[in-house]
Protein backbone atom coordinates (compact mmCIF):
# COMPACT_ATOMS: atom_id res chain seq x y z
CA UNK A 1 0.00 0.00 0.00
CA UNK A 2 2.79 2.54 0.64
CA UNK A 3 4.47 1.72 -2.35
CA UNK A 4 1.50 2.56 -4.27
CA UNK A 5 0.56 5.82 -2.38
CA UNK A 6 4.28 7.14 -3.92
CA UNK A 7 3.73 6.39 -7.24
CA UNK A 8 4.58 9.79 -8.54
CA UNK A 9 1.86 12.21 -10.61
CA UNK A 10 2.77 11.74 -14.12
CA UNK A 11 1.53 13.99 -17.12
CA UNK A 12 -0.91 11.77 -19.37
CA UNK A 13 -1.07 10.95 -22.72
CA UNK A 14 -2.06 13.53 -25.65
CA UNK A 15 -3.58 10.44 -27.52
CA UNK A 16 -5.93 7.75 -25.60
CA UNK A 17 -6.30 4.74 -28.23
CA UNK A 18 -8.71 1.93 -27.34
CA UNK A 19 -9.33 -1.34 -29.49
CA UNK A 20 -13.27 -0.77 -31.00
CA UNK A 21 -14.20 -3.94 -29.25
CA UNK A 22 -14.58 -2.05 -25.80
CA UNK A 23 -15.35 1.14 -27.42
CA UNK A 24 -18.73 -0.99 -28.66
CA UNK A 25 -18.93 -2.53 -25.08
CA UNK A 26 -22.51 -1.76 -23.05
CA UNK A 27 -21.94 0.36 -20.25
CA UNK A 28 -23.17 3.76 -18.23
CA UNK A 29 -21.52 5.49 -15.86
CA UNK A 30 -21.32 8.62 -14.46
CA UNK A 31 -19.43 12.06 -15.81
CA UNK A 32 -16.70 11.70 -12.84
CA UNK A 33 -16.07 8.16 -13.11
CA UNK A 34 -15.95 7.95 -16.82
CA UNK A 35 -12.94 10.71 -16.36
CA UNK A 36 -11.32 8.37 -14.26
CA UNK A 37 -11.28 6.13 -16.97
CA UNK A 38 -10.16 8.33 -19.89
CA UNK A 39 -7.44 9.57 -17.67
CA UNK A 40 -6.05 6.36 -16.56
CA UNK A 41 -6.52 5.40 -20.39
CA UNK A 42 -4.05 8.48 -21.15
CA UNK A 43 -0.87 6.83 -19.00
CA UNK A 44 -1.29 3.65 -21.31
CA UNK A 45 1.96 3.77 -23.47
CA UNK A 46 2.07 2.53 -27.01
CA UNK A 47 5.35 0.29 -25.94
CA UNK A 48 3.63 -0.91 -22.43
CA UNK A 49 2.66 -4.51 -21.62
CA UNK A 50 1.20 -4.42 -18.71
CA UNK A 51 -1.09 -2.60 -17.21
CA UNK A 52 0.10 -0.28 -14.36
CA UNK A 53 -1.15 1.82 -11.68
CA UNK A 54 -2.08 4.92 -12.18
CA UNK A 55 -1.89 8.18 -9.43
CA UNK A 56 -5.26 10.27 -10.56
CA UNK A 57 -4.94 14.40 -9.09
CA UNK A 58 -9.32 14.66 -7.56
CA UNK A 59 -9.14 17.88 -9.27
CA UNK A 60 -8.73 16.38 -12.95
CA UNK A 61 -12.58 14.44 -12.11
CA UNK A 62 -14.88 17.45 -11.12
CA UNK A 63 -15.78 20.41 -12.99
CA UNK A 64 -15.40 22.57 -9.84
CA UNK A 65 -12.33 23.12 -8.51
CA UNK A 66 -13.28 22.61 -4.74
CA UNK A 67 -11.24 20.17 -3.08
CA UNK A 68 -13.48 16.90 -1.88
CA UNK A 69 -13.31 16.09 1.76
CA UNK A 70 -12.45 12.59 3.01
CA UNK A 71 -15.75 10.62 3.01
CA UNK A 72 -16.99 12.00 -0.68
CA UNK A 73 -13.60 10.69 -2.36
CA UNK A 74 -14.40 7.79 -0.08
CA UNK A 75 -17.39 7.03 -1.96
CA UNK A 76 -16.38 7.97 -5.31
CA UNK A 77 -13.44 5.06 -4.40
CA UNK A 78 -16.72 2.50 -3.92
CA UNK A 79 -18.24 3.93 -6.89
CA UNK A 80 -15.42 2.89 -9.29
CA UNK A 81 -15.09 -0.61 -8.08
CA UNK A 82 -18.94 -1.45 -9.16
CA UNK A 83 -18.26 -0.08 -12.84
CA UNK A 84 -18.81 -2.84 -15.02
CA UNK A 85 -17.73 -3.30 -18.93
CA UNK A 86 -19.53 -5.90 -21.16
CA UNK A 87 -17.58 -6.95 -24.01
CA UNK A 88 -18.51 -8.42 -27.39
CA UNK A 89 -16.60 -9.81 -29.93
CA UNK A 90 -16.25 -12.71 -31.85
CA UNK A 91 -14.67 -16.66 -31.53
CA UNK A 92 -15.07 -19.69 -33.59
CA UNK A 93 -16.44 -22.13 -31.61
CA UNK A 94 -15.33 -26.45 -32.43
CA UNK A 95 -16.50 -26.24 -35.49
CA UNK A 96 -15.09 -23.46 -36.33
CA UNK A 97 -18.48 -21.13 -37.04
CA UNK A 98 -18.34 -17.84 -35.42
CA UNK A 99 -19.68 -16.88 -32.65
CA UNK A 100 -20.66 -14.12 -30.75
CA UNK A 101 -19.06 -14.52 -26.51
CA UNK A 102 -19.22 -11.89 -24.26
CA UNK A 103 -16.90 -10.87 -21.52
CA UNK A 104 -18.03 -9.47 -18.27
CA UNK A 105 -15.50 -7.58 -15.64
CA UNK A 106 -15.20 -4.49 -13.15
CA UNK A 107 -13.13 -1.66 -14.56
CA UNK A 108 -11.30 -0.72 -11.44
CA UNK A 109 -10.89 -3.83 -9.08
CA UNK A 110 -9.00 -2.02 -6.78
CA UNK A 111 -9.17 1.40 -5.63
CA UNK A 112 -7.03 3.80 -3.15
CA UNK A 113 -6.95 6.97 -1.85
CA UNK A 114 -4.83 9.25 0.10
CA UNK A 115 -5.81 11.04 3.36
CA UNK A 116 -5.78 14.42 2.41
CA UNK A 117 -8.55 13.05 -0.57
CA UNK A 118 -6.43 14.99 -3.05
CA UNK A 119 -5.15 11.59 -5.20
CA UNK A 120 -6.79 8.08 -5.80
CA UNK A 121 -4.44 4.84 -7.34
CA UNK A 122 -6.17 2.60 -8.90
CA UNK A 123 -5.37 -0.02 -12.08
CA UNK A 124 -7.71 -0.69 -15.08
CA UNK A 125 -8.60 -4.23 -14.94
CA UNK A 126 -6.24 -6.41 -16.40
CA UNK A 127 -8.25 -8.42 -17.91
CA UNK A 128 -9.14 -5.58 -20.27
CA UNK A 129 -5.39 -5.79 -21.63
CA UNK A 130 -6.33 -6.92 -24.84
CA UNK A 131 -8.33 -4.27 -25.72
CA UNK A 132 -5.46 -1.74 -24.74
CA UNK A 133 -2.32 -3.22 -25.20
CA UNK A 134 -0.11 -3.80 -28.12
CA UNK A 135 -2.76 -3.01 -30.71
CA UNK A 136 -2.41 -3.92 -34.32
CA UNK A 137 -5.79 -2.68 -36.14
CA UNK A 138 -9.59 -1.65 -35.34
CA UNK A 139 -8.78 0.64 -32.47
CA UNK A 140 -9.49 4.31 -32.82
CA UNK A 141 -7.58 7.01 -31.07
CA UNK A 142 -9.04 10.92 -29.44
CA UNK A 143 -7.62 13.71 -28.04
CA UNK A 144 -7.55 13.26 -24.36
CA UNK A 145 -8.10 17.00 -23.50
CA UNK A 146 -11.27 16.54 -25.77
CA UNK A 147 -12.82 13.68 -23.91
CA UNK A 148 -12.16 14.87 -20.44
CA UNK A 149 -13.84 17.94 -21.87
CA UNK A 150 -17.14 15.97 -22.43
CA UNK A 151 -19.89 16.41 -19.68
CA UNK A 152 -21.90 13.35 -20.27
CA UNK A 153 -21.58 9.91 -20.80
CA UNK A 154 -23.81 10.15 -23.76
CA UNK A 155 -21.49 12.60 -26.06
CA UNK A 156 -18.70 10.53 -24.98
CA UNK A 157 -20.37 7.52 -26.16
CA UNK A 158 -21.42 8.64 -29.60
CA UNK A 159 -18.22 10.68 -30.13
CA UNK A 160 -16.16 7.28 -29.93
CA UNK A 161 -18.76 5.70 -31.71
CA UNK A 162 -18.91 8.35 -35.24
CA UNK A 163 -14.99 8.53 -34.25
CA UNK A 164 -14.00 4.67 -34.62
CA UNK A 165 -16.83 4.83 -38.20
CA UNK A 166 -14.50 7.87 -39.77
CA UNK A 167 -12.33 5.64 -41.63
CA UNK A 168 -15.41 4.03 -44.15
CA UNK A 169 -15.60 7.83 -45.29
CA UNK A 170 -19.38 7.31 -45.25
CA UNK A 171 -22.64 7.45 -42.28
CA UNK A 172 -22.32 5.27 -39.57
CA UNK A 173 -25.79 3.51 -38.68
CA UNK A 174 -26.56 1.71 -35.69
CA UNK A 175 -29.63 -0.31 -35.05
CA UNK A 176 -31.46 1.20 -32.56
CA UNK A 177 -31.94 -1.78 -30.16
CA UNK A 178 -28.05 -2.27 -30.41
CA UNK A 179 -27.02 1.47 -29.29
CA UNK A 180 -29.41 1.27 -26.24
CA UNK A 181 -27.62 -2.09 -25.56
CA UNK A 182 -24.07 0.03 -25.94
CA UNK A 183 -25.43 2.62 -24.06
CA UNK A 184 -26.05 0.86 -20.86
CA UNK A 185 -30.45 1.56 -21.44
CA UNK A 186 -31.17 -1.83 -21.74
CA UNK A 187 -30.01 -5.28 -20.32
CA UNK A 188 -29.66 -8.52 -22.61
CA UNK A 189 -30.11 -11.19 -19.54
CA UNK A 190 -29.81 -14.96 -19.87
CA UNK A 191 -32.90 -17.21 -19.49
CA UNK A 192 -32.78 -17.19 -15.54
CA UNK A 193 -32.02 -13.76 -15.18
CA UNK A 194 -35.35 -12.99 -17.62
CA UNK A 195 -37.12 -15.60 -15.37
CA UNK A 196 -36.13 -13.68 -12.05
CA UNK A 197 -36.55 -10.43 -13.58
CA UNK A 198 -40.36 -11.58 -14.09
CA UNK A 199 -39.97 -10.95 -18.04
CA UNK A 200 -42.01 -12.56 -20.27
CA UNK A 201 -41.42 -15.85 -21.66
CA UNK A 202 -39.02 -15.27 -24.32
CA UNK A 203 -38.16 -12.13 -23.38
CA UNK A 204 -34.92 -11.17 -23.03
CA UNK A 205 -34.07 -7.66 -22.69
CA UNK A 206 -34.79 -5.17 -18.78
CA UNK A 207 -35.34 -2.18 -19.91
CA UNK A 208 -33.38 0.50 -17.37
CA UNK A 209 -34.11 3.72 -19.03
CA UNK A 210 -35.40 5.94 -21.36
CA UNK A 211 -38.46 3.34 -22.80
CA UNK A 212 -40.42 5.59 -24.86
CA UNK A 213 -38.34 6.55 -28.43
CA UNK A 214 -39.14 10.60 -28.14
CA UNK A 215 -37.41 10.56 -24.30
CA UNK A 216 -34.47 8.71 -25.74
CA UNK A 217 -34.28 11.05 -28.89
CA UNK A 218 -34.45 14.00 -26.43
CA UNK A 219 -31.62 12.83 -23.44
CA UNK A 220 -29.36 10.98 -25.58
CA UNK A 221 -29.21 11.85 -29.39
CA UNK A 222 -30.25 15.40 -28.77
CA UNK A 223 -27.89 16.22 -25.13
CA UNK A 224 -25.24 14.61 -27.21
CA UNK A 225 -25.40 16.61 -30.53
CA UNK A 226 -25.51 19.63 -28.54
CA UNK A 227 -22.40 19.07 -26.18
CA UNK A 228 -20.36 17.97 -29.76
CA UNK A 229 -21.30 20.91 -31.43
CA UNK A 230 -18.20 22.42 -30.40
CA UNK A 231 -15.94 19.48 -31.58
CA UNK A 232 -14.45 17.42 -34.50
CA UNK A 233 -17.18 15.25 -34.07
CA UNK A 234 -20.52 17.80 -34.73
CA UNK A 235 -22.90 15.66 -36.08
CA UNK A 236 -26.50 15.10 -37.54
CA UNK A 237 -28.71 12.08 -37.30
CA UNK A 238 -31.22 10.09 -39.10
CA UNK A 239 -33.94 8.46 -37.82
CA UNK A 240 -34.54 4.97 -40.10
CA UNK A 241 -38.25 3.69 -39.21
CA UNK A 242 -39.84 0.49 -39.70
CA UNK A 243 -43.34 0.87 -40.13
CA UNK A 244 -43.84 3.18 -37.33
CA UNK A 245 -41.24 2.41 -35.18
CA UNK A 246 -37.48 3.61 -34.96
CA UNK A 247 -35.37 0.57 -36.31
CA UNK A 248 -32.05 2.16 -36.90
CA UNK A 249 -29.97 5.41 -36.29
CA UNK A 250 -27.21 6.99 -38.89
CA UNK A 251 -24.83 9.13 -37.88
CA UNK A 252 -23.81 12.14 -40.37
CA UNK A 253 -20.36 13.92 -39.47
CA UNK A 254 -20.80 17.63 -40.14
CA UNK A 255 -19.21 18.75 -42.95
CA UNK A 256 -18.21 21.80 -44.61
CA UNK A 257 -17.08 23.97 -47.93
CA UNK A 258 -13.75 25.10 -48.25
CA UNK A 259 -13.54 28.40 -46.47
CA UNK A 260 -13.31 31.66 -49.06
CA UNK A 261 -9.55 32.64 -49.94
CA UNK A 262 -9.13 36.62 -49.24
CA UNK A 263 -11.20 38.79 -50.58
CA UNK A 264 -12.59 42.30 -50.22
CA UNK A 265 -15.06 42.93 -47.70
CA UNK A 266 -17.65 44.16 -50.64
CA UNK A 267 -17.57 41.08 -51.93
CA UNK A 268 -18.01 38.43 -49.26
CA UNK A 269 -21.24 40.74 -47.99
CA UNK A 270 -21.97 40.15 -51.53
CA UNK A 271 -21.85 36.53 -51.72
CA UNK A 272 -21.80 35.60 -47.95
CA UNK A 273 -23.26 31.92 -48.54
CA UNK A 274 -20.65 30.65 -50.16
CA UNK A 275 -18.40 31.28 -47.07
CA UNK A 276 -20.32 27.72 -45.36
CA UNK A 277 -22.76 26.53 -44.10
CA UNK A 278 -24.83 23.42 -42.60
CA UNK A 279 -24.97 20.65 -45.31
CA UNK A 280 -26.95 18.18 -43.70
CA UNK A 281 -29.99 19.43 -45.45
CA UNK A 282 -28.78 17.01 -48.12
CA UNK A 283 -28.52 12.91 -47.21
CA UNK A 284 -24.58 13.27 -48.94
CA UNK A 285 -22.59 16.12 -47.07
CA UNK A 286 -19.83 17.66 -49.20
CA UNK A 287 -16.53 17.29 -48.17
CA UNK A 288 -14.70 20.34 -47.24
CA UNK A 289 -11.89 21.76 -45.81
CA UNK A 290 -9.89 20.19 -43.11
CA UNK A 291 -12.10 19.71 -39.68
CA UNK A 292 -9.89 22.01 -37.77
CA UNK A 293 -10.62 24.74 -39.90
CA UNK A 294 -14.46 23.67 -40.40
CA UNK A 295 -14.66 23.36 -36.40
CA UNK A 296 -13.14 26.65 -35.89
CA UNK A 297 -16.10 28.29 -38.76
CA UNK A 298 -18.34 26.58 -37.24
CA UNK A 299 -18.14 27.85 -33.51
CA UNK A 300 -18.01 31.60 -34.52
CA UNK A 301 -20.88 31.00 -37.01
CA UNK A 302 -23.45 28.65 -35.35
CA UNK A 303 -22.50 29.74 -31.42
CA UNK A 304 -21.39 33.36 -31.32
CA UNK A 305 -23.43 34.27 -35.15
CA UNK A 306 -20.58 36.83 -36.45
CA UNK A 307 -20.65 38.10 -39.46
CA UNK A 308 -19.04 35.94 -42.71
CA UNK A 309 -16.21 39.04 -42.61
CA UNK A 310 -15.80 38.59 -39.20
CA UNK A 311 -15.18 34.59 -39.56
CA UNK A 312 -12.99 35.56 -42.65
CA UNK A 313 -10.86 37.54 -40.79
CA UNK A 314 -10.39 35.82 -37.76
CA UNK A 315 -9.26 32.43 -39.72
CA UNK A 316 -6.92 34.15 -41.83
CA UNK A 317 -5.04 36.03 -38.35
CA UNK A 318 -5.18 33.10 -36.21
CA UNK A 319 -4.58 29.31 -35.86
CA UNK A 320 -8.22 27.82 -35.97
CA UNK A 321 -7.06 25.76 -32.66
CA UNK A 322 -6.55 28.61 -30.66
CA UNK A 323 -10.08 30.02 -32.18
CA UNK A 324 -11.41 26.27 -30.57
CA UNK A 325 -10.03 26.28 -26.98
CA UNK A 326 -10.27 29.98 -26.60
CA UNK A 327 -14.39 28.83 -27.28
CA UNK A 328 -13.85 25.68 -24.78
CA UNK A 329 -12.04 28.25 -22.24
CA UNK A 330 -14.84 30.36 -22.58
CA UNK A 331 -17.70 27.79 -22.23
CA UNK A 332 -16.59 26.60 -19.21
CA UNK A 333 -15.28 29.98 -17.10
CA UNK A 334 -18.41 31.73 -18.38
CA UNK A 335 -19.62 31.98 -15.31
CA UNK A 336 -17.20 33.44 -13.61
CA UNK A 337 -16.82 36.67 -16.19
CA UNK A 338 -18.81 39.43 -16.32
CA UNK A 339 -20.60 40.50 -20.00
CA UNK A 340 -23.63 41.99 -21.82
CA UNK A 341 -22.77 39.71 -24.96
CA UNK A 342 -21.31 36.38 -25.28
CA UNK A 343 -20.47 37.60 -28.91
CA UNK A 344 -18.92 40.80 -28.28
CA UNK A 345 -16.94 38.90 -25.60
CA UNK A 346 -15.60 36.58 -27.56
CA UNK A 347 -14.55 39.15 -30.70
CA UNK A 348 -13.13 40.86 -28.03
CA UNK A 349 -10.85 38.24 -26.55
CA UNK A 350 -10.05 37.09 -30.44
CA UNK A 351 -9.05 40.46 -31.05
CA UNK A 352 -6.76 40.62 -28.30
CA UNK A 353 -5.10 37.40 -29.07
CA UNK A 354 -4.65 38.59 -32.60
CA UNK A 355 -2.92 41.83 -31.22
CA UNK A 356 -0.87 39.66 -28.96
CA UNK A 357 0.45 38.00 -31.73
CA UNK A 358 1.87 41.33 -33.21
CA UNK A 359 3.98 42.15 -30.78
Amino acid sequence: MSDLLNIPVRQPNKLVTQHNNLINSYFDIPTVQLRAFIYALGHIHKDDKELTHVKIPIDALYASKGGKNFKQVAKLATELQEIKFKVESQSPDKTGKMKRTYLSMVIFPTVSYTQDSRFIITKINNDLAPYLLDLKGNYTQAELEQLLSLKTIQAYRIYMFIKQGLFKDKPTTIKYKQLRLMLGLDLELNDDEAKRAGLPEGERIKVIKYPLFAEFKRRILDTAKEELLDTDMAFDYKINKKGRNADSITFYLVKTINVLPSAAPEKLQANPKTLQHNLFSSPTPVIGTDKVTANAVRIMRDKYAFSEVQIQKYIQQLPPLVITKANNWFSTNKTTLTFTSEAEWFAKHLDNKIEKNKR
